[in-house]
């Protein structure tokens, strides 16, 4: 199962909204609650002065500003009572109970109550609350201080994201003229010169591609160079040897059966193989194969040209030879077509000591089956005169011109092999 591909650009976004994301959460909330804690601790404070420096009786509670302060739980007023009915106070510790519709509203009402005991002083009780004003005292919706917070939250997430996107654009735009000139760095005859970029890592990386592809095409170019080369000074060699043997074919007098007919004829074979591999490497050289010359060709009588060429192979073995083809006109070209079947021709011929070859054309499709009645008698390819380029180069070449290739080996040793050509 192939991985996933990810966005870096998404992910950098992702990653750093993620974490300012929490942070300004728990930011947030921590200024919410911190800001409720400065209060309550301020009016505690104020309570536990009030209740200090405010003399007071049962049946006689005090009213100072908006407080109340009782000696006794019964002189607190009636909504208080209420409100924190059932509770036992703690001294020093601030009871609260606020009541609002939402966050976003302020409280409609509040009621706050402590309790204080001084050494050798008894309990007094500090009350405060605030009850819902007159409409027209304040506007009738008001924001309260904790949705103040989360609005300038979200104003700083949403700043925060606004930055990222920008700083992302920015790198990201470089890096993507970076690909797009990597992409085309060595599609045409010469390679273009990286760049230059606002980072210097961009522009490292860069002149590290261009190196690399430098030397690369430099490479390819010598072992272009070198069997374009070597090609053609293989043919001067090979005209010579062809005429040698037929020179020598006409003049010699003695019978086929004589001591020279097997070195000639290995010779001559040889000659062939090596027209052949001359071909079919002068054709790998070429640098565009896209647009390669194109005609008419009889499918049957090529295959059967081929084979007969290829012949030679098969002396001196016992081997059931079938080849069925019907007529067909495909449009290819030649040269390729040539070193494909010759290639998987040869490779059967050669890989057969006793057994059947059986070579089937139908329409544009070709099929090759060899079989070997006995393992054993299979020689070591390495013995044998013929391309070094094998079924790789077959495979490589019709993956190049969008031909359909398929083969495979049977439990019983039978190896078949299929090509089809687009009709």
């Amino acid at each position: 199962m192939a991985a996933m591909e990810l966005s870096l650009r998404r992910y950098v976004v992702l990653s750093l909204l993620a974490v300012v994301g929490v942070m300004v959460i728990v930011f947030s909330l921590m200024s919410a609650k911190q800001f409720l804690a400065g209060m309550d601790g301020m009016l505690r404070g104020t309570m536990v002065h009030i209740a200090r420096h405010t003399e007071v009786t049962q049946g006689n509670p005090v009213k100072e500003f908006s407080f109340t302060i009782a000696a006794d739980w019964q002189d607190l007023p009636a909504k208080t009572r209420e409100v924190f009915n059932g509770v036992t106070p703690k001294p020093f510790q601030l009871y609260k109970e606020v009541k609002r519709k939402t966050i976003f509203h302020r409280p409609d009402e509040a009621h706050f109550l402590l309790a204080v005991k001084f050494d050798n002083e008894p309990v007094r009780y500090v009350s405060q609350s605030f009850n819902p004003r007159d409409p027209g005292d304040e506007p009738p919706f008001r924001m309260s201080r904790e949705a103040w917070i989360l609005i300038l939250g979200l104003g700083v997430l949403l700043g925060f994201t606004l930055l990222v996107l920008i700083v992302i654009r920015t790198i990201a735009r470089p890096v993507e003229r970076l690909q797009s000139w990597a992409d085309g760095v060595g599609k045409g005859d010469e390679l273009t010169p990286p760049p230059q970029f606002r980072y210097a890592e961009l522009n490292t990386l860069a002149r590290l591609f261009y190196q690399g592809m430098l030397a690369v095409k430099q490479s390819v170019k010598r072992e272009q160079e070198f069997v374009r080369h070597a090609s053609h000074e293989l043919r001067t060699p090979i005209a010579v040897i062809r005429s040698s043997m037929d020179l020598i074919g006409k003049v010699r007098q003695e019978a086929p059966a004589d001591k020279l007919s097997r070195p000639l004829q290995r010779i001559e074979n040889a000659s062939h193989t090596m027209v052949d591999l001359t071909e079919t490497l002068l054709w790998l050289t070429k640098v565009d194969k896209g647009e390669l010359a194109l005609s008419d060709i009889a499918l049957d009588e090529l295959l059967q040209k081929v084979t007969e060429e290829l012949g030679y192979l098969l002396q001196g073995k016992d081997i059931e030879l079938t080849i069925a083809t019907q007529p067909c006109e495909i449009t290819e070209n030649a040269t390729a077509l040539r070193i494909v079947l010759g290639n998987l021709i040869r490779n059967a011929f050669q890989h057969t000591q006793h057994g059947i070859v059986l070579i089937q054309q139908t329409g544009a499709t070709v099929t090759i089956i060899n079989q070997e009645a006995n393992a054993q008698d299979i020689p070591d390819s390495k013995e044998e005169l013929g391309f070094g380029l094998g079924l790789q180069m077959v495979s490589e070449l019709t993956a190049l011109l969008g031909w359909s290739y398929q083969h495979g080996k049977a439990e019983d040793g039978k190896y078949t092999v299929v090509i089809t050509l687009p009709a």
